[in-house]
């Protein structure tokens, strides 16, 4: 029996206008200034959960939540951040919209997956296992992202909603099926 959960949501908004990282990273409680890749500032967030949420800030002034489940929370905790930020730098608008940037959700078919074999059967289908055990492959229809175990878990990515999420997984069923993949 297999089990679909969403894992992570990344919730994206805009505080229109650029953002002075470091002034932040400074004056905001639980922040950090991150320079590794693109500079942002992570800042710890409260959940109604157990789970840790952080808000990531970039110097265009593209805000992201992650570490949640639902969109609706992650608007919750985007207008908290907005509030945040606007209580150093006044001039931040807390009206954008927030929405769903991307989704990761997880099944486990309860099968062994032969991940060689089906590196061999998808083009472009990534599979080293000594670097990551497990195969990345990216697929345009539908157009999503997955890692997928021997274990028979499976991850997707690249998608905005649970019901896309389903559609994909559905999809990457019916191929490991019909080839034979899933022992």
């Amino acid at each position: 029996m297999s089990t679909t959960k969403v894992e992570n949501v990344i919730a994206a908004s805009h505080l229109g206008k650029e953002l002075e990282l470091i002034t932040l990273a400074t004056e905001l409680p639980n922040a950090r200034y991150s320079s590794s890749g693109n500079p942002s500032v992570i800042i710890e967030m409260e959940t109604n959960s157990s789970k840790k949420a952080a808000g990531v800030l970039f110097s265009n002034g593209k805000a992201l939540i992650t570490g949640i489940t639902t969109l609706d929370e992650g608007k919750k905790i985007m207008l908290n951040l907005k509030k945040l930020v606007k209580s150093v730098d006044s001039k931040v608008s807390t009206k954008r919209a927030t929405k769903l940037e991307n989704m990761v959700v997880k099944e486990n078919i309860g099968k062994i997956v032969d991940l060689k074999a089906m590196a061999l059967a998808i083009p472009g289908a990534e599979y080293d296992p000594l670097r990551f055990q497990g195969l990345v492959l990216r697929m345009d229809k539908p157009d999503a992202s997955f890692i997928i175990f021997q274990s028979g878990v499976l991850i997707v990515t690249d998608i905005i909603s649970e019901a896309k999420a389903k559609k994909a997984l559905k999809e990457l069923k019916k191929f490991m099926a019909e080839s034979g993949i899933a022992s």
